[in-house]
């Protein structure tokens, strides 16, 4: 399409969502003014094409850009991320076999504790940073998942928070620290995959090891990538979500009522929250043919960014668009939330992630919790996701 406009995106995460909604104002498209990537910025055609089989993931086309050769290119082209087609749902079949809903239920009272413990401690000190607080809970809750032990749950934070930028584009420092991180990590799980091969125990890492769909079983280097894959896609998504969550029913008092008067309702209002300010803004496509994408034909090798975070504010899709509702997601006419992705690759993540958000949002709406900063003046930081940089509140 002629006359796209451009967007510059790299260096104000808070900057996202007016950027691109001025853009879709003008159109369906824009231009990133970094990669030439086409952003979409509709529901329907963001939906159209996320299902689009000409549609792939990026794979290495950012490390091409950023020059990764090496340990860590190796390592990102065999997450189930990168892949695609058989190798893809082959990797995803088996793994949907051992990362369960019954799995990830069974976690719900760990999470619970976890983020009572935290606004047990700002209670204690009377205040507190939110996005502090909770930046440790969802790879904690991953961490007792796959059957880490407690004591070296901080480490792997670290591991995570290190390699969690290998999904964006990295500054050479970033680059440097994921390849230490990857060094490390990779043998630790390794050698934690050997032990439970000779101790089974009631986790993920025993479960994705024994794994099978028709004879066919996951590969110790497999199972070794794949817990490393599911760390750090866990870890900086859910950590943002939680941030943009919380800031999100700060501003909005009302619906922190609503939830105090009717808990069941906290499921609905998570994935509002994620409709109305995703921590992930944009779901990164390439196209392997021509595709039309808003009215003009795309070749092959096309990078698209699905802007899901305009997406989800479409007016012509959303009733009241711009109003935080948290009983939206309660009635049956409400659309698809486009956040989770769709098709094959729909975020396996998404149940460890809406309990993590659930347990942390029961936690909130039952306490006295007050803005300790403008919430109107928030600085937001970008790692995979986007997030408030800080989330300063006052227990009363």
């Amino acid at each position: 399409m002629h006359g796209e406009p451009t967007v510059d995106l790299l260096v104000d995460p808070g900057g996202v969502r007016p950027k691109l909604a001025a853009a879709a104002a003008v159109g369906p498209t824009a231009i990133d003014a970094v990669t030439g990537a086409v952003f979409v910025l509709r529901y329907d055609e963001i939906e159209r094409l996320a299902r689009d089989p000409r549609m792939m993931g990026v794979g290495l086309s950012w490390f091409d850009v950023m020059g990764i050769e090496g340990a860590l290119r190796q390592w990102y082209g065999s997450l189930m991320f990168t892949s695609e087609g058989e190798a893809h749902g082959r990797l995803r079949r088996l793994v949907s076999r051992a990362f369960t809903p019954r799995a990830v239920e069974r976690l719900r009272d760990d999470a619970a504790k976890l983020v009572n413990e935290g606004f047990l401690q700002m209670e204690a000190d009377g205040q507190g940073d939110l996005v502090q607080v909770f930046g440790r809970l969802s790879v904690t809750v991953m961490c007792r998942l796959l059957g880490v032990p407690e004591d070296d749950v901080d480490v792997w934070g670290s591991w995570a928070e290190a390699l969690s930028p290998v999904f964006g584009f990295m500054e050479p420092e970033q680059i440097r620290a994921a390849e230490t991180a990857l060094a490390e990590l990779l043998p630790y799980i390794g050698a934690l995959v050997e032990q439970r091969r000779g101790d089974p125990r009631d986790d993920l890492i025993t479960a994705l090891i024994r794994a099978e769909e028709d004879g066919q079983r996951l590969r110790r280097d497999e199972v070794v990538t794949m817990v490393s894959n599911l760390l750090v896609a866990a870890d900086d998504t859910t950590t943002s979500q939680i941030g943009c969550t919380l800031l999100t029913l700060m501003r909005h008092p009302s619906a922190v009522a609503v939830l105090r008067a009717d808990p069941a309702v906290t499921p609905a209002a998570v994935t509002e929250s994620m409709r109305y300010e995703p921590s992930i803004g944009v779901i990164p496509r390439t196209t392997t043919a021509p595709v039309e994408i808003g009215g003009t034909t795309r070749p092959a090798g096309t990078m698209v960014l699905l802007a899901v975070i305009t997406g989800n504010r479409d007016p012509a899709v959303w009733q009241h668009a711009e109003s935080f509702d948290v009983q939206r997601f309660t009635r049956p006419s409400a659309p698809r939330l486009l956040s989770f992705g769709t098709g094959a690759h729909y975020c396996l993540g998404a149940n460890l992630a809406r309990m993590t958000l659930e347990e942390t949002v029961a936690g909130f709406v039952t306490r006295d919790i007050m803005p300790a900063e403008d919430l109107e003046d928030v600085r937001w930081r970008q790692v995979l996701g986007r997030s408030p940089a800080s989330l300063r509140a006052r227990m009363t």
